[in-house]
């Protein structure tokens, strides 16, 4: 039975990104699926797409902070707010852009939990660079940047998507399928369900 393929649309300076990678590695096995992580520039992607950051609007940010520390308590995870517009994520971005999956999935999860869960000091320049060393990851990875995350970026918004995290749903003979948000994880999950008994029998002829 292959797994099906989930595109999972990420910036790190996005906390409700990094609470649903927290969440990947178990849905992923409990649900069947894999997810291609790919990183855009949100501030970009939100202009884009005509939408409006929560920060712009006094009433939505307030909300969002109390939302956030709900789904953290919920989720179980540590989060360590940050102030928005306190630190540049494109020189991470650079660098996911640059690796394959596999690396990248883990240089993903390295820098979204050092970042909120206040294991490094963003207001510094090498707030990367601690990363690193925090984390012992292959100093060659620095190496490898390059703006792939803007092609990503026009990627998502051509999939329809004005925010992060976005996923996309890819499986055979079907369109491909969106859910944003962490709040709406519960739908992606039952509709990578829902393809298992069609994969199953596909399989069993």
């Amino acid at each position: 039975m292959q797994p099906v393929s989930v595109d999972f649309y990420f910036d790190f300076i996005s906390p409700y990104s990094y609470l649903a990678s927290t969440q990947l590695q178990t849905f992923s096995a409990r649900h069947h699926c894999e997810f291609n992580w790919l990183p855009v520039n949100l501030p970009r992607l939100i202009k884009l797409s005509g939408n409006v950051s929560p920060v712009m609007v006094r009433n939505k940010a307030r909300y969002a902070l109390r939302d956030l520390k709900r789904w953290a308590a919920y989720l179980d995870v540590p989060l360590k707010m940050i102030r928005p517009g306190s630190f540049d994520s494109r020189p991470a971005l650079r660098v996911a852009g640059a690796l394959p999956q596999a690396e990248r999935s883990v240089f993903g999860m390295a820098v979204f939990n050092a970042l909120w869960r206040g294991q490094v000091d963003v207001s510094r320049d090498d707030w990367l660079a601690q990363i690193f060393a925090l984390n012992h990851l292959p100093g060659h990875w620095l190496k490898q940047q390059n703006e792939g995350f803007e092609r990503y970026t026009r990627q998502a918004l051509e999939a329809g998507a004005f925010g992060a995290p976005t996923f996309i749903l890819h499986a055979p003979g079907r369109r491909p399928e969106m859910f944003f948000g962490v709040d709406h994880m519960d739908f992606l999950a039952r509709a990578c369900d829902a393809l298992l008994p069609v994969q199953g029998r596909g399989i069993s002829r």
